[in-house]
Parts: C-alpha cells; sequence; structure tokens
C-alpha cells in the first residue's frame, strides 16, 4: 500500500473559521488544526485543480506553505478588532510584516480612500500596534507627528 503525500497550507484564520469555509468541499483536506490565535494549518493532499481551488478559498486572507510566510495575523495586534482587520486586507495589508512595510500613515491614508469613514483613531492603533503599546500610550507628540505624516505633511 502507498503512502499518500500531505501537504500543509497554513492560513490566518482560526480553526473554526477554516472549517466553517471548507464545509462541503473536500479537496483532499486530512485535517485543520490551530497553530497559533487567529491562525490554522490545513493538512491536504490536494494537487493541480484541487489545490488551486483551495488556495482560492483563502485568496482573502494570507495563506503559505510555511508558517513564518504568513506572518502575524492582524487581528492579533493590541488595538486592531475585525474591522479594522478587515478594511487592512482591502487594501492588500494581512499581516503585520505588511503593516510594518507600509507604515501606519500610508496605511490609515489608503483605508481613509477606500472607507471614507474611518477616523483618526484607526491610525493611532496601527501606530501603537507596531510598537506593541496601548493606543492611550502614544504622546501628543506621536499623534501629532503621525497626523502629519498621514496629511502628507512633514513636522
Amino acid at each position: 500500500m502507498t503512502r499518500e503525500t500531505t501537504y500543509t497550507l497554513y492560513v490566518n484564520l482560526s480553526a473554526s473559521q477554516v472549517r466553517k469555509r471548507l464545509k462541503g468541499h473536500g479537496w483532499g483536506v486530512r485535517r485543520v488544526e490551530a497553530t497559533d490565535r487567529n491562525q490554522a494549518a490545513i493538512t491536504h493532499t490536494a494537487t493541480g485543480g484541487h489545490l488551486r481551488q483551495l488556495q482560492a478559498l483563502f485568496a482573502d486572507v494570507l495563506s503559505s506553505t510555511t508558517q513564518q510566510a504568513v506572518g502575524t495575523p492582524l487581528e492579533n495586534l493590541k488595538n486592531l478588532g475585525s474591522s479594522s482587520a478587515a478594511w487592512l486586507r482591502e487594501i492588500g495589508v494581512h499581516s503585520r510584516s505588511d503593516l510594518e512595510e507600509l507604515g501606519p500613515a500610508q496605511a490609515y491614508r489608503l483605508a481613509k480612500q477606500k472607507f471614507p469613514e474611518i477616523s483618526t483613531e484607526l491610525l493611532w492603533a496601527l501606530a501603537a500596534a507596531l510598537s506593541d503599546r496601548h493606543v492611550s500610550e502614544l504622546t501628543a507628540e506621536e499623534k501629532a507627528r503621525l497626523r502629519a505624516e498621514a496629511d502628507g505633511r512633514a513636522l
């Protein structure tokens, strides 16, 4: 008897959310398990078209064959909840490393363009999240610098 080759796909969703998405689809999924908060590993045998379908099902959240590549999910960052994370994903920011690369001011500016209802609280939350602090710990000077940067002017 030949042994099946299994592969792992890591996604930035909780295991229960992954199971809900997979309901009704086979695609060679053997197991779904939590690897971290808001991260899961999908053990599967999918190749070819089934693999592409499996990856497409998770296209809106970061997925990869290595856990390090998916990075820290946005929902795991201090000050960011599901709404903030959804806004950020809409502008292409899926993980902490994406946010670090773009910077809080640019991420805020892009999100504000797409979602005008967003307040400057998101700007403060993004900056504080990257330094693992609570929003209330940002100083008035930091907030002024961030606001100026988001508005495209220098202080």
